[in-house]
């Protein structure tokens, strides 16, 4: 148990290690749900919350989370109108995000356009979008790549370029009224409001954009919208309903802190104002509307931004450079050492080669001796073969000979057997005959009898040999088997030299049903199973 205990503690740490990033990965997960929500409804909320999540993941690695997190911070700092703060956020957003992660990379590089349209730079702007696009076209991402087009308007609108800007934007919407994307719509609806053109197409745009926006509780989007209101009735020389929409906008703006939209509120009131006659108030919101605007687009920020990113990224090539360098050293001692150990190898292989050549030699030198030896030995176990085949035929011929004299055996006892039947009838006729007949009669059968004499003569020097034969054979079934009858015994000596059982019941004169009973208890007596051999067994004895 005490040996186990350091793994014990290893176990228990490594588990509450995992659970700890497991804990930290889910409140991540929350706070950045959070933050989505919060985004259009509050994003000094929604920054917050974005910035909770950057702070549990301090580690300088990939991480999909940070970087999801760092994206979402980055879009509410640019709703709040901190530009710099936002387009030096994506950046590092990229290097944090797994190039597997093409949605988040994509997302990444569009934000970075829009916020470069922000800060005037278009080319940079339409280059980040193009990657974007290209980017969401290889997943098949629809609402990105609408999102995508919404951008590319807004840049075109900026430059000036309204019919580019409207073709983007209206196929910008018929993408997300396809996938029924009701935040793309309203953007799309909103977007398409920032130009002159059809008074009452343009209003029912911007206030279906209204409706949708109170419905998702969207206020940037919905201080964006009475902009574009205000915007559209000054356009159409509406110029009361003009400064109401503005008001509403500017009340929007102004809980939410959208220094963006603000910017555009002075900049349109001005408009109204001058339209009006007003020209104290229009000078004033001009004012605010500069000293806004060069907080926002300060040009010597986005050039430190910019620098930073540079340095950072320079940095970053320069790290790859000596990392390719250390690869490069490590890869060519890989290679020497390589060489030293095919070198190694080579002499190790030359020298078990030769230690082998001449392990061979030898051992063909043994081989040789043993081939003689064993040729010696084949040739001696040729004549010990040809001498056990001699002794076998010896042992064989004795075999047969045996049998034959069992069988002359046999067929002796029969003719006694038939001898004895016979006189046992004369005797029975006898019986029945007088004095006179009867003394002829006997004589009769002394001669029969004195007929047989010489083949019983004949026939005991045969039983006299079976019996000598038998005799080692008795006495050793006998010192195995102690309890045997002497009729077992004698059926044993039957048996021994295999004579069936028609054989026995002739030499007997017993019939075959009372032989195999009696083989039934000589194996039992032998104590032998149903699939053993009982003349096989009484042969090896």
């Amino acid at each position: 148990m005490k040996n186990n205990l350091p793994i014990y503690i290893l176990l228990c740490l490594l588990n509450l290690s995992w659970v700890h990033a497991r804990n930290r990965q889910q409140e991540a997960e929350t706070l950045i749900k959070k933050s989505v929500d919060a985004l259009y409804n509050n994003p000094k909320q929604a920054s917050y919350y974005a910035a909770k999540v950057i702070e549990l993941f301090p580690e300088e690695r990939q991480n999909n989370q940070k970087a999801e997190a760092m994206f979402y911070y980055s879009q509410a700092e640019k709703l709040l109108g901190n530009f710099d703060v936002s387009i030096k956020n994506l950046y590092d957003a990229l290097e944090y995000a797994t190039p597997t992660n093409k949605e988040l990379n994509g997302q990444i590089y569009a934000l970075i356009g829009a916020l470069y349209c922000k800060l005037t730079d278009y080319n940079k702007a339409i280059e980040m979008s193009e990657k974007a696009i290209s980017i969401f076209k290889s997943i098949g991402d629809s609402i990105s790549i609408a999102l995508c087009y919404n951008d590319r308007g807004i840049i075109h609108y900026s430059m000036n370029e309204f019919k580019t800007a409207e073709q983007f934007l209206k196929q910008a919407l018929t993408i997300n009224r396809s996938q029924k994307n009701l935040r793309g719509i309203s953007a799309n609806l909103n977007n398409l409001c920032l130009y002159e053109g059809d008074f009452n197409e343009k209003l029912s745009l911007i206030n279906e954009a209204i409706v949708i926006n109170k419905n998702l509780n969207s206020q940037w989007s919905l201080g964006e919208n009475y902009n574009n209101m205000g915007k559209q009735y000054f356009y159409a020389k509406q110029y009361n309903n003009a400064l109401m929409a503005l008001q509403k906008a500017y009340e929007v703006a102004s809980s939410i802190s959208a220094k963006e939209l603000i910017c555009d509120n002075y900049e349109y009131l001005s408009w109204v104002y001058d339209a009006l006659g007003d020209h104290k108030n229009a000078y004033k919101c001009l004012m605010q509307l500069y000293t806004l605007s060069k907080e926002l687009q300060s040009g010597s920020k986005l050039r430190i931004v910019e620098q930073e990113i540079s340095h950072k990224q320079y940095q970053n090539q320069q790290r790859k450079a000596e990392l390719r360098e250390q690869a490069y050293k490590i890869e060519l001692l890989k290679r020497n050492l390589f060489v030293l150990v095919i070198i190694f190898i080579s002499l190790i292989v030359l020298s078990i080669f030769l230690y082998q050549w001449y392990k061979r030699k030898k051992n063909m030198q043994l081989m040789v001796a043993r081939y003689n030896l064993e040729q010696s030995e084949h040739e001696l176990a040729e004549l010990k073969v040809r001498q056990q085949e001699l002794e076998l035929k010896s042992v064989q011929s004795a075999l047969d000979n045996s049998r034959q004299e069992a069988t002359s055996f046999a067929v002796f006892l029969h003719s006694r057997n038939e001898l004895l039947e016979k006189i046992r009838e004369m005797i029975k006729q006898g019986y029945k005959m007088d004095q006179q007949a009867l003394i002829p009669h006997l004589k009769k059968v002394n001669a029969f009898i004195s007929q047989y004499q010489n083949g019983d003569k004949t026939n005991s020097t045969l039983l006299m040999n079976v019996e000598e034969k038998n005799q080692e054979f008795l006495q050793r079934l006998s010192e195995r088997h102690p309890n045997l009858t002497q009729g077992e015994k004698y059926l044993a000596t039957l048996l021994r030299v295999n004579l069936s059982t028609k054989e026995i019941s002739m030499l007997t004169g017993n019939v075959p049903k009372t032989i195999n009973m009696n083989r039934y208890r000589l194996r039992k007596s032998l104590n032998l199973s149903s699939e053993d051999d009982l003349t096989d067994y009484l042969q090896n004895i």
